[in-house]
């Protein structure tokens, strides 16, 4: 009897802990949240459609110009892919393609903005710096084996239908016809919010019962493979929209290091897996099998450089 109830009291104790935890992050995140959703919603109201056409279709900077414009438009790399769709039947590049698709969940506004808030400006210039180096690398890349006729990489048809269809169904990153600033402001809020939560939520469980410095003994100390470790983790699991960042901040918090958590972060988002299953349908499957080995590459090693110039 006794047992149980000590049991029970410390239960009700821990989940008062992380209930506790999750409210102070998500009133310290909240201010920085609507902020990028108040951006994202201005983009995607004022932003013309004939701009993609005129500057991402093809030329000298089409690589650059799909790079920026991936990363500034709205939403995750899913609701891009409709957009690539577009950019392939105006002539782009494989390597632009991807990297359009790409450097979408690595940069949207909303996730700038939250990164800033919670991990500060030392590792978001970073992010912003290393998802636009990484993103033009693979791309001239792709390009360079697109140009040269290497068999396997190339725009590939397929059914359009059969994108809208996964689009639409990967409702986590649909973005509904534009209906005016504060009719896409509600819209983005609603259908980002939850993520937002969850990403509070789970980053508020490893901080109250993960005990604190265990990462660091067990994860920093093992030098190369924390960032290995920190790149298997984080490629493939599934976040959208944000939900990276508090997890990332409580691995630091435990006491990972900022290397192998900014790795942990850069894979995390680069490697959507639902993206990676419909961008086989617009770059074909050897692009995709290229690309995301170079993320997983390109991560670790972003992440021991972030290390060095940060330390």
């Amino acid at each position: 009897m006794y047992q149980v109830l000590g049991v029970t009291m410390v239960f009700l104790d821990t989940l008062f802990q992380i209930l506790k935890e999750f409210l102070y992050l998500t009133l310290s995140v909240s201010p920085y949240f609507l902020m990028g959703a108040a951006f994202s919603s201005a983009l995607q109201t004022y932003l013309k459609g004939g701009f993609v056409s005129r500057y991402v279709g093809k030329g000298a900077f089409s690589l650059l110009n799909a790079s920026v414009l991936g990363a500034v438009l709205p939403g995750c790399a899913c609701a891009t892919i409709p957009m690539a769709e577009g950019l392939k039947r105006l002539g782009a590049g494989l390597g632009t393609v991807t990297a359009f698709i790409m450097i979408s969940p690595l940069l949207s506004p909303i996730t700038v903005i939250i990164t800033y808030g919670m991990l500060g400006w030392e590792i978001t210039v970073a992010r912003v710096f290393f998802s636009f180096v990484g993103a033009l690398l693979i791309g001239l890349v792709l390009n360079g084996l697109e140009r040269y006729g290497v068999a396997g990489f190339g725009i590939k048809t397929h059914n359009p239908r059969l994108i809208r269809s996964l689009t639409v169904r990967e409702e986590s990153c649909y973005i509904e016809e534009n209906q005016g600033f504060f009719g896409n402001l509600i819209s983005t809020v609603r259908g980002l919010l939850k993520y937002f939560l969850v990403g509070m939520f789970v980053a508020s469980v490893l901080t109250t019962l993960v005990p604190e410095g265990s990462f660091s003994r067990y994860m920093v100390a093992s030098g190369v493979l924390a960032y290995v470790v920190a790149a298997f983790v984080g490629i493939p699991l599934y976040v959208c929209e944000g939900e990276e960042v508090p997890i990332t901040f409580a691995l630091l918090k435990m006491g990972l290091g900022v290397g192998p958590a900014f790795t942990f972060l850069m894979g995390s988002v680069g490697t959507c897996l639902p993206t990676i299953i419909m961008a086989q349908k617009i770059i074909g499957k050897r692009a995709v099998l290229l690309y995301t080995l170079s993320w997983f590459v390109f991560a670790m090693g972003s992440g021991f450089l972030v290390s060095k110039a940060i330390l």
